[in-house]
């Protein structure tokens, strides 16, 4: 009787010491990044979850930007975009500007461009489909950089995820 005390015990300890360490793999860089990708990507798209998905990449981005001079004027700008996003909406021409001048910084002052491959399709439905496979795209490389340590290209590859979902693309032609 006694035994089966102890075990529970020591069971109950190590159940309990293990729930502080929950909360922080879920704000790990990879843990955010997923997380918001799966919620861009899936099905649902209220403003709510927009919102908490784009805010999630952004905090991705902000934890692993590389420090530099510049690295408070980032955040600073994210935040403002974050700010936006919830008063107004994630797809705010003030929102494209923040994460576009965050892209600066981080880029060395090279600017956001809307995709090539984007520019040149005539229908919606092609539009969609293609932004999606950029994306994913983005997801995937800035996984990828990260886990090889280029935290700086990994930045980019999720500002451009961002950009991507934000910036109106009209079909060309229609």
């Amino acid at each position: 009787m006694r035994t089966r005390s102890t075990i529970s015990l020591i069971a109950a300890g190590l159940f309990l010491a293990a729930i502080p360490a929950l909360p922080a793999a879920e704000t790990s860089p990879e843990a955010l990044i997923s997380r918001g990708a799966a919620a861009i990507m899936g099905p649902d798209i209220s403003p709510e979850a927009i919102n908490k998905a784009l805010g999630d990449i952004l905090d991705a981005a902000v934890l692993i930007l590389p420090k530099s001079d510049d690295s408070e004027e980032f955040k600073s700008r994210v935040d403002i975009a974050k700010k936006t996003m919830v008063e107004r909406s994630p797809l705010n021409d003030k929102v494209r500007q923040y994460i576009g001048f965050a892209y600066k910084l981080a880029s060395g002052g090279r600017a956001w461009k809307v995709p090539e491959e984007m520019t040149s399709l005539y229908r919606g439905k092609d539009i969609m489909a293609q932004a999606r496979k950029i994306c994913q795209g983005h997801v995937d490389s800035a996984l990828a950089e990260l886990k090889a340590g280029r935290n700086g290209q990994a930045v980019l590859h999720l500002l451009g995820f961002v950009l991507m979902v934000i910036t109106p693309v009209e079909a060309v032609g229609s």
